[in-house]
């Protein structure tokens, strides 16, 4: 009995294992923001960065990762063409563009409905994109010095950056890093 229960077990703590392994879903456009944020994963861009790039890492670090195929002011990391890097005038990482399938932790992404995002980030500020202008609404989550920018359309988030607060409010304020 005590064999079958160790054999049980293993096999279950096998399963949870090779689950935790496995690439998180990609949320369905459309699909519900869970309750409970994914928290890790290579897709999920966090207020310190995603994956091993960080905000704040100066480009000279990040260059020998940077794809070099690209040109004009579209800098990617080599096998991550959904997210483009911003750097600020002292070559400091400072924001970055993404797409899905990057998502917050909380599972927003590009597409995503304005009404998830607002269920994910209750505390979101409300941007509102002067009249007569072709810029997109916003909504702005900080948290400490970083935060997200979400532009919608009202409807769903057409655009996605993740960095420093201040960057991202001269983002929808001047368009400092938008080419």
């Amino acid at each position: 009995m005590r064999g079958a229960f160790a054999l049980a077990t293993v096999m279950m703590l096998g399963a949870a294992c090779a689950q935790a392994t496995q690439a998180p879903a990609i949320p369905e456009q459309g699909a519900a923001v869970s309750a409970t944020p994914v928290a890790q994963g290579p897709d999920i861009v966090h207020l310190q960065g995603v994956r091993d790039v960080r905000f704040g890492t100066k480009r000279a670090d990040l260059e020998p990762r940077l794809d070099r195929a690209r040109s004009g002011c579209s800098t990617q990391v080599t096998g991550m063409p959904q997210g483009n890097l911003v750097f600020a005038a002292d070559d400091r990482l400072v924001m970055m563009w993404f797409d899905a399938p990057l998502r917050t932790p909380e599972g927003v992404h590009t597409g995503s409905p304005l009404a998830d995002v607002r269920a994910a980030y209750p505390d979101a500020e409300v941007l509102t994109a002067p009249a007569g202008t072709h810029r997109f609404d916003g909504l702005l989550v900080t948290r400490g010095d970083r935060g997200y920018l979400f532009l919608h359309d009202g409807t769903t988030v057409q655009k996605a950056v993740a960095g420093y607060g201040e960057y991202l409010g001269r983002l929808f304020n001047t368009g400092f890093g938008s080419c």
